[in-house]
């Protein structure tokens, strides 16, 4: 993982850092930040943090974000997945 991503996870994974997400542009960082926000998290989880954070944004929009956001960065090593109750789970690799 290069020094900016991990910047950037390590930014994201701040309890402070809730006020950032409004600068952060495009959608892969939103995901990043919200799946920094919880720790480990499903698709579900991931798709209803960006539902808290951006209401505007219909549920499906979101989870179809994060499904593509999530399967690039597994193929890059960014992401761990585990599978818990049947379910993928998801962590930040840092």
């Amino acid at each position: 993982m290069n020094s900016t991503n991990r910047s950037f996870f390590e930014a994201c994974s701040n309890a402070q850092a809730s006020n950032r997400f409004a600068k952060v542009s495009c959608t892969q960082d939103k995901v990043i930040f919200a799946l920094a926000q919880l720790k480990q998290a499903t698709v579900e989880d991931i798709t209803a943090k960006l539902s808290e954070i951006e209401p505007a944004v219909n549920a499906y929009t979101h989870q179809k974000n994060a499904t593509e956001v999530l399967d690039y960065l597994f193929a890059r090593d960014m992401v761990k997945i585990t599978k818990q109750n049947g379910e993928l789970s998801y962590n930040l690799v840092v």
